[in-house]
């Protein structure tokens, strides 16, 4: 497991369990996503896993807020199940998720998908993927978090760290670093979980574009500081 496992070690004793996926909640207020590290090893029914999938198309090309957004306005209007967004044309669904940017896009990947999901598909990736507008970072994330899928979830922040601590290149193809990252790791659904949430905190906390290394719990096993260093 070496370097992998350390670095999944000092992140969560950095910043411990983070809950994720977030799932709506309603109270007086209305709806929102809580982050309860429950989350992580709950049995999920029928609508929470579908709610998951809806959000992960949602955060393409987006931050979590402007998805959040859109969620809870579906939620909010009672469409957020798959008869209903099966039901409706695009641009209904489009008025409903603009936050979410791209959204006559993500209002047709969310039609088709729901009409995909009335067939109660198995939670395979080949026939995940073969879907519209789901790519392999979407998919991995709907297997993941909603269907409880031992499998590792890659996108930028993922790319920028290893990079960054000198374990892939920079350029490096979304399942080569996928490959290489779980032939060191066991195949451990919550492992995963939490270990791509924890590779998004660290991101915002201390691996941003333009990194903040003081404080940063990988600081002393980073190439990239290394390489500013002069060591």
């Amino acid at each position: 497991m070496g370097r992998f496992i350390d670095v999944y070690d000092r992140l969560y004793e950095a910043y411990g369990p983070q809950g994720w996926w977030p799932l709506l909640k309603e109270d007086r207020d209305g709806f929102r996503c809580l982050y309860v590290p429950e989350n992580s090893i709950k049995e999920l029914n029928r609508q929470e896993r579908f709610e998951i999938c809806v959000g992960a198309i949602l955060t393409q090309n987006t931050n979590w807020n402007n998805a959040e957004r859109a969620l809870v306005s579906l939620a909010a209007s009672g469409i957020l199940d798959p008869e209903s967004l099966a039901s409706m044309e695009p641009e209904e669904i489009a008025d409903h998720i603009k936050s979410s940017g791209y959204y006559n896009q993500k209002a047709k990947k969310l039609n088709l998908f729901a009409r995909f999901c009335l067939g109660n598909p198995p939670p395979d990736r080949k026939l995940f993927l073969s879907q519209w507008g789901l790519g392999p970072e979407t998919v991995d994330d709907m297997l993941l978090y909603a269907y409880n899928q031992p499998v590792f979830v890659i996108d930028a922040y993922t790319i920028r760290l290893f990079s960054r601590l000198g374990l892939c290149d920079a350029g490096i193809a979304y399942h080569d670093l996928q490959d290489e990252i779980m032939s060191h790791l066991e195949a451990d659904t919550l492992l995963f979980k939490e270990y791509h949430a924890l590779i998004d905190r660290h991101a915002k906390e201390h691996c941003s574009k333009k990194p903040s290394c003081a404080g940063c719990p990988l600081e002393s096993m980073c190439a990239h500081v290394r390489l500013n260093n002069g060591t």
